[in-house]
């Protein structure tokens, strides 16, 4: 079971707020990259990315995570968004992520008592807002962490940036960050982000093929490299990808796919992401709809 790995001393040594190593899934991400994630419009890796598009007033949207056993981490995410008359959007978001079946043991197998809760929320309150040929945003963000009787928590800001598509290959550039927390006392584990794609065919949004790059870092946990292709046909979105991670002294590749359907401003996706040392495959659900 992954709890071994996800209690293993030296990463919980490096958490200061319990949770920390179960906000490391792309959570809400449709096998696309983390920063340019937008069309599910949660704001979880880059604020910018909660901007609603011009015509439309409000957008819900919800997603989860589902694991088999043998890695026993689910979480739930869901974002409330408005835009304003000057185009700048408000959204307020909550994330919750757990380990299920954490037992207490003693020098033998059996198990002692309830189990241990591990568990994580993630409030946040973000702004986003266009800019000429970008769209900037910013996060306020609170986190609670507990594991057994200790409960910790942090406050963190973020900001992030997404371009609009550039030249002729409608480039598109985001870079953001996730729970940078500079000014708080019980400083998180921060995430740099930076993504990049452009248009391989297509003359339209709804009829396109796309090449992508995405890169994270984060202070002390890992380092990611994600590179992906996708394609739109109308009402149909699909995304293949594959991930090279490095964690705590080891690597390990894992492909990626997902796929979206868009259908009168509502978008549904489901994802699959292939397990590390074979574990099972995680899923992913997302939902969302953006109101006129």
């Amino acid at each position: 079971m992954v709890v071994g790995v996800l209690l293993h001393g030296s990463k919980l040594g490096a958490q200061l707020v319990p949770g920390r190593d179960l906000l490391e899934f792309p959570l809400g991400v449709i096998a696309e990259s983390p920063a340019m994630a937008n069309p599910s419009g949660f704001g979880l890796w880059n604020p910018a990315s909660v901007a609603i598009p011009a015509g439309s007033r409000a957008r819900l949207s919800v997603g989860s995570m589902s694991a088999p056993v043998d890695v026993a981490v689910s979480a739930q995410l869901g974002t409330v968004a408005g835009r304003w008359r000057d185009g700048t959007t408000i959204a307020l978001s909550l994330v919750s992520a757990s380990v299920a079946d954490l037992l207490r043991t003693d020098s033998d197998p059996q198990s002692l008592g309830d189990e241990i809760p591990y568990l994580t929320t993630l409030l946040s309150v973000i702004a986003a807002r266009p800019v000429g040929p970008v769209t900037l945003g910013v996060a306020m963000r609170v986190r609670n962490g507990r594991l057994d009787t200790e409960s910790r928590h942090a406050v963190s800001m973020d900001v992030g940036v997404i371009t609009r598509g550039l030249g002729p290959r409608d480039v598109r550039l985001a870079a953001s960050t996730f729970l940078a927390s500079p000014f708080s006392h019980d400083h998180e584990r921060a995430e740099a982000l930076a993504a990049a794609d452009a248009r391989l065919v297509g003359q339209d949004s709804l009829r396109t093929s796309r090449i992508g790059v995405s890169y994270v870092l984060a202070d002390g946990l890992y380092r990611e490299a994600y590179t992906y292709t996708g394609a739109r046909w109308g009402r149909v979105e699909g995304r293949l990808g594959v991930a090279h991670t490095e964690a705590h002294g080891r690597t390990n590749w894992r492909a990626r796919l997902g796929i979206a359907l868009h259908h009168r401003g509502y978008v549904i996706g489901v994802a699959r992401e292939e397990g590390v040392d074979r574990l099972a495959a995680t899923y992913q659900f997302t939902l969302s709809s953006l109101l006129k």
